[in-house]
């Protein structure tokens, strides 16, 4: 099994992920774009101490962006995959 450390990336605090932790009792984190469901939920709750009940992955795509420094050349972001953790009721990460 891989370390924990390199399949949990970050936590995502956004708006939309504020509103998913207050709501709802899920959670964002940006992870390992090569880790599988089970991998992020074994990580997650041997990290935190939690017990996950779902996890959703979404793969993000790059965008195009063009790199002014350089003439106007076109240039890619890099692509990053998502986790969206649901706990069960009770349970909570403070990522504060």
């Amino acid at each position: 099994m891989k370390e924990s450390v390199t399949i949990i990336q970050e936590a995502l605090l956004t708006e939309k992920a504020s509103m998913l932790s207050a709501n709802l009792n899920q959670y964002v984190f940006s992870v390992s774009k090569f880790s599988t469901k089970q991998n992020i939920k074994d990580a997650i709750e041997n990290t935190f101490n939690v017990t996950v009940l779902k996890v959703n992955t979404l793969n993000a795509k790059p965008k195009t962006k063009r790199d002014r420094m350089r003439k106007n050349r076109l240039g890619k972001t890099t692509a990053t995959k998502k986790a969206i953790i649901t706990l069960k009721a009770g349970d909570s990460i403070d990522l504060a």
